[in-house]
């Protein structure tokens, strides 16, 4: 079917004020039906149709428009102008802080939509779970405001300011909701996503000068396991929830997992909408969260976890969320998952040393976690970055809060806060300087020695 289609006659152009007055004069005035279509202009075959398709009690009453359809009706559309209203807004809304949404973003968004409201929709929406590109076409001619662009690299200035703002909106949304619902710092969490990979990063050692090989490593490239992970402003931390870069997700996938860890499976590895509804339903259990005592979960603004269905179910069970700025990374990425990636990586050194000839498989990282996260995970340094983020306590005004809390990334990867990153006086904060870093985690117990088990398939930590 053509997707730009014009009439080519003025066929079916009544009004419908005018064909129902037509109808009365047959009705109840008893014109004949030749009589009242030459007065009105309509033909005589479609008068006497319609003078048996509009309800009696319409034509005899004081109606001024019929309820049915009168005349030449367009192509039917799957959402109502005020819902397709509401998502032209949310898309513009996201272009304005710097997260427009590709085209197959919005699609799947137009099929949540959608689904969520019960409407009827082609077969092929169901199949592919998003809406077709025909529709897409016909949106985007529907709305001239609309348009695919090719994203251009913004100027540091821009980026800087632009993060500044937002940066400052985020701190007066979040003490809107502290004040409304009056969280305790053991409701407040913050989830974060990281990949561990199976190819091994080997630490710096020491040899001859030139030297390239200078141990037995795993391959360049393996596959990846997400691990999301989420701590609170008391300095908890919840059992890690794992995507396992499979089709189907298997309980023994957690062999040796922290106690109390669940899991899912997606062909990336990454978590997807499916996967956030389900690690929603872990975070609600492990937090026992209720809409009269609810909990304020903080996450990036990722695609997967702005699902219609995530966030209606985050809504019913008292999960209050907030999201970070776009191109924004907290001070947590430094205090606790910056150590936690190095002790992941001392964690498979010393995997591989006490186990020659073998490859590490997906079904090791569950245990190498569970040894690598209670060491970077403390609970100090989890309340020292809520306190540096100005979070918790809340002090936006907090010295670094804003320039070195949450910073702010160009678009090239540069980051804008190295002066915030050199003022800092903690060790395990500063960035740049990895050799007091290095030294921090080692002091901290960071490095592990040796693995005392296998964490395989079939074998549980003793």
């Amino acid at each position: 079917m053509v997707r730009t289609y014009k009439r080519k006659t003025n066929r079916a152009s009544t009004a419908p004020d005018t064909m129902l007055k037509a109808v009365r004069q047959v009705l109840v005035f008893k014109k004949t039906i030749r009589g009242a279509a030459e007065e009105f202009g309509i033909n005589y075959r479609t008068l006497a149709r319609y003078c048996t398709k509009i309800p009696r009690e319409e034509v005899e009453g004081s109606a001024e428009h019929p309820s049915c359809a009168v005349g030449f009706v367009g192509a039917r559309q799957v959402f109502s102008p005020e819902l397709e209203a509401e998502l032209v807004a949310y898309v513009l809304m996201a272009s304005a802080v710097y997260y427009s949404l590709p085209p197959r973003a919005i699609r799947k968004l137009a099929y949540q939509l959608a689904k969520s409201h019960q409407l009827q929709t082609p077969p092929s929406w169901k199949e592919n779970k998003q809406a077709s590109a025909d529709w897409f076409a016909s949106f985007l001619k529907r709305h001239p405001l609309l348009s695919i662009r090719t994203p251009e690299p913004a100027s540091p200035a821009k980026t800087s300011a632009f993060n500044r703002s937002h940066v400052e909106v985020f701190y007066s949304k979040l003490k809107t909701l502290t004040e409304r619902h009056g969280f305790r710092p053991e409701d407040m969490w913050i989830m974060d996503e990281m990949g561990v990979t199976t190819a091994q990063r080997p630490d710096r050692v020491l040899a001859r000068k030139g030297l390239k090989q200078t141990g037995v490593t795993s391959p360049d490239r393996g596959p990846l396991v997400s691990v999301a992970c989420v701590v609170s402003a008391a300095g908890r931390v919840l059992p890690p929830y794992f995507v396992f870069p499979r089709v189907q997700f298997r309980e023994h996938f957690l062999s040796g997992a922290p106690a109390g860890s669940s899991g899912g499976a997606h062909l990336s590895g990454w978590m997807r909408e499916e996967q956030f509804v389900d690690f929603l339903q872990h975070f609600v259990r492990q937090t026992k969260s209720v809409p009269d005592r609810p909990c304020l979960l903080l996450l990036d603004s990722h695609a997967a976890h702005l699902s219609i269905e995530g966030l209606d179910f985050a809504k019913a069970n008292g999960v209050v969320s907030l999201c970070f700025p776009p191109h924004c990374s907290q001070h947590l990425e430094r205090t606790v998952y910056g150590p936690f990636k190095k002790c992941v990586n001392t964690a498979v050194d010393s995997w591989m040393l006490g186990s020659p000839g073998r490859s590490i498989t997906i079904h090791h990282v569950p245990g190498i976690v569970a040894s690598a996260l209670p060491l970077a995970a403390t609970p100090d340094n989890i309340t020292a970055a809520f306190r540096a983020c100005g979070i918790h306590p809340l002090n936006p005004n907090e010295t670094g809060s804003v320039t070195d809390g949450l910073i702010a990334s160009a678009p090239n990867g540069s980051d804008s806060s190295g002066d915030a990153a050199e003022r800092s006086t903690d060790p395990s904060i500063s960035e740049r300087d990895s050799e007091r870093m290095g030294a921090a985690q080692e002091k901290d117990g960071c490095r592990l020695d040796w693995l005392s088990c296998d964490y395989t398939t079939t074998e549980t930590c003793k």
